[in-house]
């Protein structure tokens, strides 16, 4: 089932710009990783928020994803 068959609108457009923002911080993520030995506090802080960032992404899509199985159900 494809992740926003049995969404509104709305929500399919809330799916796909969570998951283009999700690739983002993805991208910065990995930046951070690579240089992980050589960044200031500044840059932790923003890895730090990256991350809680990411996590919250993640339940967004998860809770999207649930009630599109919710609806395929119903119809």
């Amino acid at each position: 089932m494809e992740d926003s068959e049995w969404l509104s609108q709305e929500d399919k457009n809330k799916l796909d710009s969570l998951k283009r923002e999700l690739a983002k911080l993805k991208a910065e993520h990995r930046k951070f990783a690579k240089n992980k030995g050589s960044i200031t506090p500044e840059d932790k802080d923003k890895w730090k928020l990256n991350s809680q960032r990411t996590n919250q992404i993640y339940i967004e899509i998860k809770d999207l994803r649930f009630k599109n199985v919710m609806e395929a159900g119903k119809g």
